[in-house]
């Protein structure tokens, strides 16, 4: 007897061993595979008597069979393998996601019993809840789960659903479960809960997509619109799509929610903001703003006497003001005055940033010594441009003197001890420059202004989608957390008002119908899906060849680099096209890796 197994790789088809002892589709198996004896976990996918191909090398037999019942169910491989086909990737790579740590380390499980995936025959609905204050939207999930049924409640950041949980009343806390952050014991005890059925219902962030619960009545997606829902890492899923594909599966009722809906709910949905937003927001011309000169850098950096004011105001009433500005380090860039040289990145080729009196690739991490002459042209006039937070952060602190407590908030700055020791000095105001990861902190202190330095710039990204990005956060800015009827946000623009900022007050309708125009002209999620390939070069071009002289719409977005664009309709096609590409026999050669935007 012979056995396909699915190994995680980045390769899309199985290996296949021989077998000697009885086994379900779905256990998991140790194989033998790599140099010096090495061995895989895999995931047995079919057993079958015969080879249907001749081959002319040996077939080794499967080391260990792990699993006496199969771990994930009918419910989680048929998914895994819908996943696999949704987004191109490989169903052994999407199984390695399922499973925590431990288990995908080939730990026993015991006292497992079998999954039974028996949805009824047709009860699904689906429900919008989309209002700008939290309290609204929550209270709306809390009557679902009191309901007494089984389902997950989804939120984009940890934070927030640790907020949501503690929130719920005792009786109901005791009938479910919040999914631990990250991975290790804690994960695979509350996995191993869900599993055995020992509990109802489940909140989380991310890490809850693929909880083994069952059955699922209930789906709930806080903030279906977050960008945090799509993740960093390969393969690169929308947990919102397939969170949305279990409720399917299950027949469950499906709610989405936020504060503003995404393109693709907006356009099947059309809601409606039921509040008058108008209020407590405004716009700043940038153009009539102060510029703040910098040391070493060409172009001031516009704060508006508005803004100065509102935030001195604010920090004596004893409230946080924030500044956002989404571009670290000092400057974005150096370059030389007298004959336009600008520093890159000699491994990848990025434009470099100076951070802290070093030069840094925003891309790859690299660093480098200040340089004090040109390379190009011998000369000392080398001068910083588009400056960054720690640059703010000067002004900032200049402006709040010895007396008021200032803090810079990012990724590399956060943490949960920073994030407690700051708090704690902002409890009675401070000021905050940060990017748009700072917007978390209006869920632990009272933030009574929030200022957007340069509410352009946050479109300036080379994304289809980086008007709503820039949107989103603003709009996340004037209604997230604490003191959000009290709060002040101050928008400095080049175009204060128009275009894409009207929907800022006027709300979302009249940013969505303008922004999916413009999307439907140029074929854009979400009326297509946009796949972005990546691969060595010498790969992508014949990948981009091949799609080209096969009728598709293919871009390459940055010259002599190894990245494509494709807008299809679907990707049946295109993954009879890419099949050959993802074998592991090419494993010397490099594998294309795909991305893909639906909305």
């Amino acid at each position: 007897m012979y056995a396909d197994v699915l190994v995680p790789g980045v390769w899309w088809h199985p290996l296949t061993y021989k077998i000697s002892a009885p086994a379900e589709i779905g256990s998991r198996v140790l194989v033998p595979m790599g140099p010096r004896n090495g061995r895989r976990l895999g995931f047995l996918s079919a057993i079958k008597e015969n080879i249907e191909n001749e081959i002319d090398y040996d077939v080794k037999e499967i080391i260990e069979i792990l699993d006496d019942v199969p771990l994930l169910g009918q419910e989680l491989w048929s998914l895994s393998e819908w996943i696999s086909r949704q987004y191109l990737c490989s169903q052994g790579e999407v199984l390695k996601l399922m499973c925590p740590t431990p288990i995908i380390e080939g730990s026993k499980v015991n006292d497992i019993p079998p999954l039974v995936f028996n949805p009824p025959k047709d009860s699904d609905s689906e429900d919008c809840v989309y209002e700008v204050y939290d309290n609204e939207r929550y209270g709306r999930y809390r009557e679902i789960i009191g309901e007494g049924k089984s389902g997950l409640v989804f939120f984009p950041e940890e934070s927030m659903a640790r907020t949501f949980w503690n929130d719920l009343p005792e009786d109901i806390k005791k009938q479910g479960l919040l999914w631990p952050s990250g991975g290790g014991k804690k994960a695979l005890e509350a996995w191993l809960k869900a599993r055995r059925g020992e509990v109802s219902f489940l909140v989380g962030s991310v890490g809850l997509l693929f909880a083994p619960l069952t059955p699922i009545k209930f789906v709930v997606v806080e903030e279906e619109a977050s960008f945090s829902y799509n993740l960093a890492r390969y393969p690169n899923l929308s947990l919102r799509h397939i969170a949305a594909k279990r409720a399917q599966m299950w027949k469950a009722k499906l709610i989405l929610g936020g504060r503003l809906p995404s393109s693709r709910l907006y356009l099947l949905k059309k809601p409606k903001l039921s509040k008058n937003v108008k209020k407590q927001i405004r716009f700043v011309n940038i153009k009539t703003a102060n510029k703040i000169i910098l040391p070493g850098i060409s172009q001031g950096l516009p704060i508006s006497s508005s803004l100065l004011k509102s935030s001195l105001e604010v920090v004596n009433r004893q409230e946080v003001a924030m500044w956002i500005l989404d571009r670290k380090g000092y400057a974005g860039e150096i370059s030389c005055e007298e004959c336009g040289w600008a520093f890159v990145c000699s491994h990848c080729g990025s434009i470099c940033r100076i951070s802290e009196n070093i030069v840094i690739c925003p891309f790859c991490g690299k660093r480098y010594e200040m340089p004090t002459i040109c390379p190009s042209c011998m000369s000392r006039l080398l001068i910083g441009k588009r400056p960054g937070l720690e640059a703010l952060h000067g002004i900032a602190q200049a402006l709040a003197g010895d007396v008021t407590s200032v803090h810079m908030w990012y990724k590399e700055k956060s943490g949960k001890k920073r994030k407690t020791a700051m708090l704690q000095e902002i409890g009675k105001g401070g000021l905050v420059v940060g990017t748009r990861l700072a917007l978390s902190l209006c869920d632990d202190c009272n933030v009574g202004l929030i200022g957007w330095i340069d509410a352009d710039a946050e479109t300036w990204r080379p994304n289809y989608n980086a008007r709503f990005m820039a949107f989103s956060m603003m709009w996340e800015s004037r209604f997230r957390g604490k003191s959000h009827k009290s709060r002040e946000v101050i928008i400095q623009s080049r175009r204060p008002y128009h275009g894409w900022q009207r929907g800022l007050k006027d709300g979302w309708n009249f940013f969505w119908e303008d922004e999916l125009k413009e999307r439907y002209e140029l074929n854009f999620p979400p009326f297509t899906l946009l796949i972005e390939i990546s691969a060595p070069i010498k790969v992508i071009e014949d990948i981009f060849l091949l799609l080209d002289k096969s009728g598709f719409a293919v871009y390459k977005p940055i010259a002599d680099e190894g990245i494509i664009w494709v807008k299809a309709k679907d990707t049946r096609v295109l993954r009879e096209i890419l099949e050959p590409y993802l074998h592991i026999s090419r494993s010397k050669i490099g594998f294309p890796k795909i991305r893909i935007w639906r909305d």
